[in-house]
């Protein structure tokens, strides 16, 4: 009878530790992508950061329709267990020459200039400091054989509060190397706007008054949030002809030139729409949009995706203009506790945001290639953990 009780108690722990067992695939390219989008979203959709908008699958959805002139070019490594997903990672694959190596194949995730930040989708009920090691596990071992063969691993463009930041810092091993990229700027508008503005400098307020002053002399100023999707083609042209304006239109590098562009932006705003996560801000003077915006909301927060405005207006700085007006809307509005600007850009420091590290993760591979690569890069860059 004991013989018994210990063979059904030794079945029911390896059929426990089957179920609690991670599997891992890969979907490649835009077929791939259209068979993982909806439990992408599913998984996305049971957590309370749901809505946050680089973990969302719109963004590689809209590179594949638009920006990849190879199909397979994105590829999206799945955690699973037991047919649920639990984990999504986007990776792109490239290849450069490093000192007198042969070319080296890096998997790096796929940020561009038009997508600044990127991070791991996470079911809500997982843990990312469990998962990750079993993930990086799986990418260095023969399980991955429909990855490309690959010496570095590229984790780019990491925000400093995500949880795969933190796993990577708090994990990082003897082959991997972290340093700073950049910082993302932001506001916390949680309160009012004197709050969001509490350390702006008198001289910068006094600045924006008078510029202000200015521009209402020429004519009206109005300030407009258009968010209703069957209004936003309108807006998001209105934006694309401001932001072709100047420099850009001349040397022909503004989006609205590129075809592949232009239909990226207007992907992200016709899908974001259906989810009320997109907005486009104008400035107008008189019947002319002389600034505008293209906003992306999501996690409590208003990401200022790209802005423009004339150049043939600069001496009433619109984009400081419309700086305030959003400032003031995203502190009116409830559902917005932050405001992102993104990237850091040089004139941000006039309005005095927080700096939030984003990071770059270097994992090199465990073989002879991925140790001649680190001791490569280490000896001719020192690490900066940031």
């Amino acid at each position: 009878m004991n013989a018994l009780a210990d063979h059904i108690a030794v079945r029911e722990i390896h059929s426990a530790c089957e179920a609690s067992t991670v599997s891992f695939r890969v979907e490649h390219g835009l077929h791939g992508w259209m068979r993982l989008q909806s439990r992408w979203q599913a998984m996305l959709s049971a957590g309370p950061d749901a809505d946050c908008v680089f973990r969302q699958p719109i963004w590689h959805g809209a590179r594949l329709r638009h920006l990849c002139s190879d199909p397979d070019e994105l590829f999206f490594v799945c955690a699973e267990r037991q047919g649920r997903l639990l984990a999504v990672l986007p990776l792109a694959l490239s290849e450069k020459a490093v000192g007198r190596m042969t070319a080296i194949r890096e998997l790096r995730t796929p940020v561009h200039a038009h997508q600044l930040l990127c991070d791991i989708a996470l079911a809500p009920d997982q843990d990312i400091h469990r998962l990750w090691p079993q993930m990086q596990a799986w990418l260095q071992g023969p399980g991955a054989r429909h990855l490309p063969s690959w010496d570095l691993l590229r984790i780019d463009g990491v925000p400093g509060a995500s949880a795969l930041d933190q796993a990577l810092c708090a994990q990082a091993g003897a082959h991997q190397r972290t340093q700073l990229l950049r910082h993302s700027a932001w506001l916390d508008c949680s309160g009012t706007v004197d709050q969001a503005l509490a350390r702006v400098s008198r001289s910068h307020h006094g600045n924006v008054r008078r510029l202000q002053r200015r521009a209402m002399s020429r004519g009206a100023l109005r300030f407009e949030v258009v968010s209703d999707p069957a209004a936003l083609p309108q807006a998001l042209s209105h934006f694309l002809q401001v932001e072709s304006s100047g420099w850009k239109g001349e040397r022909g590098t503004a989006i609205a030139a590129c075809e592949g562009l232009s239909g990226f932006y207007r992907t992200l705003a016709e899908q974001f729409a259906r989810h009320r996560c997109c907005r486009i801000h104008l400035l107008w003077l008189d019947d002319r949009v002389i600034a505008a915006q293209f906003v992306l909301l999501g996690a409590r927060t208003m990401n200022l995706v790209k802005i423009a405005y004339l150049e043939e207006e600069s001496d009433i700085a619109p984009g400081h203009l419309i700086m305030r007006e959003a400032i003031e809307a995203a502190c009116a509005d409830p559902g917005i506790d932050r405001l992102s600007f993104v990237s850091s850009p040089s004139w941000a420091h006039l309005w005095k945001p927080l700096q939030e590290p984003v990071r770059q993760h270097l994992i090199f591979r465990d073989s002879l290639r991925g140790w001649l690569l680190h001791r490569l890069h280490a000896h001719r860059q020192p690490v900066q953990a940031g």
